[in-house]
């Protein structure tokens, strides 16, 4: 895998643009909200140490919050909760074997069991989503409105992150 860091930061780039553009144009319903960038850090090296990980997921939401209408800081606050709890998931979902053998490359279909993918991703959303939906509605909605929203946006972006990570970054990142 050659140039794998300019592989990741155009990655990184092409997600900011497209979760821009998705939510700028496309609102669907207001319970869904259609979140892809996530799907960098779980794509990151389970190596990688937490503190960098923190650290990317952190100018990965600001970078989305500035530049999409919304609220300052709650993409950013949701991915750094999600990607301080990625190693603690990381050990539930998947066998040591598999996170030591990585050689610092991304969790693809081709590295990871399709059934352990899925729960990763869904496990991963889950908590991005429980905190972003907490943080927007800041007790402004019935507790059945924002369960209701929390499931409907795991569900939905747990099946966009494992097409995506199936048909597209697994091209790309080869």
């Amino acid at each position: 895998m050659k140039n794998v860091p300019l592989k990741y930061a155009t990655l990184g780039v092409l997600l900011i643009i497209c979760q821009i553009l998705l939510s700028e144009y496309v609102n669907i319903w207001p319970v869904l909200y259609i979140a892809i960038f996530p799907q960098f850090i779980i794509l990151l090296p389970p190596l990688l140490n937490r503190s960098l990980h923190m650290l990317i997921a952190f100018a990965l939401g600001m970078m989305v919050d500035i530049f999409a209408d919304g609220v300052p800081g709650l993409n950013a606050a949701a991915l750094v909760a999600m990607a301080y709890c990625r190693p603690f998931i990381l050990k539930l979902v998947l066998s040591r074997g598999v996170i030591e053998s990585s050689d610092n490359l991304p969790l693809l279909p081709r590295s990871v069991e399709p059934q352990k993918l899925a729960a990763l991703n869904a496990l991963m959303l889950t908590i991005f989503f429980t905190v972003y939906v907490l943080l927007d509605s800041a007790a402004s909605f019935t507790f059945w409105y924002t369960l209701l929203k929390i499931a409907v946006c795991i569900v939905v972006n747990t099946v966009i992150s494992l097409i995506c990570s199936s048909a597209l970054f697994e091209k790309y990142l080869r």
